[in-house]
């Protein structure tokens, strides 16, 4: 039993996958790479489609539709021959409709390339937020030794002032008693 977990200890350190070794498959496999990269990465594609008037060419259209209608009233009116009715009626009728443009733009983002800069950024700002820490630790420790050095500045103070009372104490007390 012993050497059963010894040989899948074995097979399983032997078996590990390194970085190297996945270059080599990579190398020597390049469709299956590809095809596990377009189904893990696929690009991203966007159509937008623009419609765009002429808006000089409809207003043309339409001023001379406006121009036939109104000599179609006038040819109406004085009861003309059915066969030219008829005829400007086809003629109105087979006016161009407005034209119209299509303008087709496509994007295409690559997913994989914003995978790895999303990698990047993310160990970019642990790697930050860790120099952060260290810095505010150091600060609170230099915060610390100030205080620290603050209080003993003044013990210093207070013993300089006593010793200078205390070594000329005849010569207080003399101007004290006068």
């Amino acid at each position: 039993m012993k050497n059963f977990f010894l040989i899948i200890g074995l097979f399983s350190i032997i078996g590990c996958a390194n970085p190297k070794k996945l270059h080599k498959m990579m190398d020597k496999l390049p469709e299956a790479t590809a095809k596990e990269c377009d189904q893990r990465f696929p690009i991203k594609e966007t159509t937008d489609t623009l419609t765009v008037t002429d808006t000089a060419l409809v207003k043309a259209y339409e001023e001379e539709y406006f121009r036939v209608l109104l000599m179609l009233n006038d040819l109406m009116n004085k009861g003309c021959d059915t066969i030219i009715k008829e005829k400007i009626k086809e003629v109105i009728k087979t006016l161009p409709a407005k034209t119209t443009t299509k303008v087709v733009v496509r994007t295409q983002e690559s997913t994989a390339k914003l995978e790895v800069l999303k990698n990047d950024c993310n160990k970019t700002i642990t790697s930050l937020s860790q120099i952060n820490t260290q810095n505010v630790i150091k600060i609170h420790g230099l915060e610390l030794d100030n205080g620290k050095l603050k209080t003993r500045n003044r013990w210093m103070w207070l013993i300089i002032i006593c010793l200078t009372v205390f070594s000329f104490r005849r010569q207080i007390a003399k101007l004290i008693i006068k």
